[in-house]
């Protein structure tokens, strides 16, 4: 623009023109050494949300500045204006200010003026200015992600629609393969080519703009991509790091001319269609070649870029030329190993997207934004608010399904597998199967085929048979990809599809089952109201078979009183009950369920017993017998049974059940505070012994006491034992008396 307009008719144009020349004076003697460039990001200091600025500089004597003002203004209004006072030594003055901005979503202008004492002179100025984080993406040409096809608008990643935050989504400069970009910053762009300056690929703007708007964020995306490139392309010169002839250097070096070297967050990398046998390579890298690869890149990133904590793999698809799904399968296995074995690097797959038609040696390699690389940067959106700003709430299904388990899990008679259930790893996601996914799947370790697929909650069931020739059960199975639409596809609920595996091993079969039992033939029947007699210290085995048998038993102790009656190999829930002979009830075993019942009892010596085993609740096995044993003892069986039994009764009544009780018995009072007091009368002198016991069969209180023949009265001392209903059980020879009590309370 022309300053200066002729005025030949008077002193105007000579005014004008000292005016100017002033001005330029001043501007030529001021030597600015830091200062913002227009659209720059500077990196947010995490803790305090806030980024440094620093202008610093010299200005010679001669500009005629006593000071130097910095103003800052937010969207256009000033919100600060710094005063520096010039100070010259040897003809020159130096400056320096410092100035911060919040990360958020406002533009800052910073304007730089000499002042000597009237006027103002602007320096320099610099125009959307913010503060914010930066992610590198790296890879081939999916990380590129440029524009493809006919335009559309759906498929512009450039539109308020589709990147509503692009104004806050910066590069500096380009990834040119010479290192011929701008050195400037720029307002990113998603659709153009890699060596144009702004490039950010498609879906890396999708995500740059995402994260702007939900976390309030500026974003930074250094795309370093390089289509149809193998990993060695990207592999770091050791010697020189930041060698301009490789791609790694090249970034390298952009990013310490942004001054971003120490701040990127994340990397997220793409790549790996060029590294299987086809169109773009004559070389096939093993699972195991590609993980050492990008493990070398990894720890070089680690070492030159500090700020990384948390990087990500985008598992590549079949496709772009490559010649065999199972080529495409050794790097996406490697993909999947390296994600499960770094702790800070996450997998995201590339399934469920619908690839673009190319054409040419490539034939499906691409996406379009739409249904392709907005929807990858939708699914990388969510990954880094949950990983990097901590973002809670956000469905576990964010990530993609993975295999967890695989079991054999049914079998034919003869005893050949039938069914392998593939179990994922997220079992509160929701999965869908759609289309025809068996041409997708392989079990591997012989020839077989897969005959259904079903999806029900986390697993994936499936069918199949042996083919001829095959003589063993599947070791493993294996995922491959496809090209063209996503389906055939099983995805869960945030549509993320699962990922590719290669060979994911099944667990070994179980043992067979063990044959069935004999037929059990009970030689004791009919035994339901008076039973057999049977013999101490011996297993006998017998029979319920139906809901209303019962089996009745009779024993004989000597001299020892210690009874341990054993029922066990329980085929249903049975219980055992111990009467005196006259079918007096004296003690049960009764714990629910099939596990050994266990019942200790004290009782007298040289005395018959008649026992009772009958199903709980009509519970019968008409097929299998139970184990029974009685044992006796000259001194106590210790109440602690083995791991397997499920129950310990000792030598107490688990019911009151109708007995004869002995004439003239009073107990009072009843409730009995702190004495409980007995009036009996006996036939004959002897002794008598008084226990209480609780109503899960503990005894609390046993007293021997002498009695006379006729009424006889005594006292037990029951001020120790907590309020409560009891049994009191009165052994007297062989007479045994069991009634309820109430001890109250005090």
């Amino acid at each position: 623009m022309n300053l200066i307009a002729p005025c030949p008719r008077n002193g105007g144009f000579r005014i004008l023109l000292s005016i100017v020349l002033t001005l330029a004076k001043g501007i030529i003697l001021a030597q600015v050494t830091l200062f913002p460039k227009d659209n720059q990001l500077y990196p947010r200091n995490l803790v305090t949300n806030n980024a440094t600025i620093s202008v610093s500089g010299s200005l010679d004597q001669n500009s005629g500045f006593t000071q130097v003002r910095l103003k800052k203004f937010r969207d256009g209004i000033l919100v600060t204006n710094t005063n520096f006072n010039l100070s010259y030594s040897n003809n020159t003055a130096t400056y320096n200010f410092t100035e911060t901005i919040p990360a958020e979503l406002n533009n800052y202008r910073f304007d730089l003026f000499g002042f000597n004492g009237t006027t103002e002179t602007l320096i320099q100025s610099a125009n959307n200015v913010v503060a914010g984080d930066v992610y590198i993406i790296e890879g081939q040409s999916n990380a590129v992600a440029n524009w493809r096809s006919d335009y559309t608008v759906n498929n512009d990643a450039n539109t308020a629609t589709n990147a509503p935050y692009r104004n806050f989504v910066r590069v500096w400069g380009s990834g040119s393969q010479t290192a011929a970009y701008t050195k400037a910053w720029f307002i990113g762009n998603g659709n153009i080519w890699y060596e144009n300056d702004g490039n950010t690929g498609q879906w890396g703007m999708r995500m740059a703009s995402n994260i702007a708007g939900s976390q309030n964020v500026p974003i930074c995306i250094m795309n370093g991509g390089h289509p149809g490139a193998p990993i060695s392309f990207f592999q770091r010169n050791d010697a020189n790091p930041t060698d301009l002839a490789t791609n790694y250097g090249r970034l390298l070096n952009r990013m310490t001319e942004a001054g971003l070297r120490q701040a990127a967050r994340g990397i997220i990398w793409y790549q790996g269609e060029s590294d299987a046998l086809g169109s773009t390579s004559t070389v096939q890298l093993t699972t195991a070649q590609w993980k050492q690869s990008y493990t070398n890149l990894y720890q070089d990133w680690k070492t030159d870029y500090p700020g990384v904590t948390q990087f990500y793999i985008i598992q590549t698809r079949f496709g772009c030329g490559i010649n065999t799904r199972d080529g495409a399968l050794q790097i996406q296995e490697a993909q999947r190993q390296l994600a499960l074995e770094i702790p800070d690097l996450k997998i995201m797959t590339s399934n469920n997207l619908d690839n673009l038609f190319d054409g040419g040696v490539i034939n499906y390699c691409h996406y379009l934004f739409e249904n392709g690389y907005k929807v990858m940067g939708d699914w990388m959106t969510n990954l880094l608010r949950r990983d990097l700003y901590g973002v809670s709430g956000l469905p576990s299904s964010i990530s993609p399904p993975e295999p967890k388990q695989a079991d054999l899990t049914a079998f034919a008679p003869t005893g050949e597998a039938t069914q392998v259930t593939l179990t994922l790893k997220d079992p509160n996601a929701s999965y869908t199967l759609l289309g025809d996914l068996i041409p997708d799947l392989r079990l591997e370790g012989g020839s077989y085929s897969i005959t259904g697929l079903t999806i029900n909650a986390d697993k994936l069931i499936i069918n199949f048979t042996r083919n001829t020739g095959t003589t063993t059960n599947p070791s493993g199975i294996t995922y491959l990809s496809h090209q063209g639409t996503a389906s055939p596809v099983l995805h869960n609920n945030s549509g993320v599809g699962l990922v590719y595996f290669s060979n994911f091993p099944i667990s070994a079969a179980p043992p067979p089952p063990p044959p069935p039992p004999p037929a059990c033939t009970d030689p004791y029947e009919p035994n339901n109201s008076s039973g057999p007699s049977i013999n101490l210290n011996t297993t006998i085995k017998a029979l319920i078979s139906n809901s209303t048998d019962q089996d009745w038993f009779k024993f004989r102790t000597q001299n020892p009183r210690y009874l341990k009656i054993s029922l066990f190999n329980l085929p249903a829930d049975y219980d055992v009950y111990l009467y005196d002979s006259k079918k007096r009830f004296l003690a049960a075993a009764t714990t629910s369920g099939t596990s050994p019942e266990v019942l200790l009892y004290t009782g007298i010596s040289k005395t018959q017993y008649q026992l009772r085993v009958i199903g709980k609740n009509g519970a019968f096995n008409a097929t299998t017998c139970y184990s029974l044993k009685i044992e006796a003892s000259s001194t106590p069986w210790t109440n602690t049974l083995p791991a397997t039994s499920s129950m310990n009764t000792v030598a107490s009544p688990m019911e009151e059940e109708a007995i004869s009780v002995q004439q003239g018995l009073q107990l009072y009072p009843n409730p009995a505070i702190s004495e409980l007091n007995i009036r009996m009368a006996v036939e004959k002198s002897g002794n008598a012994e008084f226990r209480i016991i609780d109503m899960t069969g503990r005894q609390l209180l046993v007293q021997r006491k002498m009695v006379n023949s006729g009424p006889n009265t005594f006292r037990l001392n029951v001020s120790t034992i907590t309020p409560g209903i009891y049994l009191l059980q009165i052994i007297n020879g062989e007479n045994i008396t069991t009634r309820k009590i109430t001890i109250g309370s005090r």
